[in-house]
């Protein structure tokens, strides 16, 4: 795994490798992108978006402590820190407009605890944290509608 992430950083021209941006974007590379793709887009019925989406879930307690609990999160190799940075990055860079004006970053210590009880059913855990959370944000009722009516179709 450090071999593969000293060659993609290498390709995408960048000597470090911390938590900086392209450090982080590498661990996205590595991570993430290959379920959720490139543009953290998902694939319909079958990976959920990130892209302009994600950060609906921060705008509950809930939503919050779920994106870090989903197994994908939760048992992956990078450490809290890393994982803190990811998803602060993820958020910022896909999902900013969704984001709750009182967004406050997640932290190493955070995500350490968070981890330790990885959701058990992602799938009806996330519906119903939607839920709730679009009772509250009509930007959020309107998508997950509309989301509803491509499914029908």
């Amino acid at each position: 795994m450090a071999l593969a992430r000293i060659l993609i950083v290498m390709l995408v021209g960048s000597s470090a490798f911390a938590a900086d941006e392209d450090g982080v974007r590498v661990n996205y590379m590595l991570n993430c992108q290959g379920c959720h793709l490139a543009q953290a887009q998902g694939v319909a019925g079958k990976v959920p978006k990130m892209k302009d989406f994600v950060g609906y879930f921060l705008h509950s307690p809930e939503g919050r402590r779920f994106i870090i609990r989903v197994p994908g999160v939760a048992y992956s190799a990078l450490d809290d820190a890393e994982i803190a940075a990811l998803m602060n990055w993820l958020l910022r860079t896909y999902s900013a407009a969704q984001l709750p004006g009182s967004f406050s970053p997640y932290n190493a210590g955070e995500v350490a605890v968070l981890r330790e009880n990885p959701e058990q059913d992602p799938e009806t855990t996330r519906a119903v944290i939607l839920g709730e959370i679009a009772a509250d944000v009509p930007a959020l009722a309107a998508e997950l509608a509309r989301d509803n009516r491509q499914r029908r179709r």
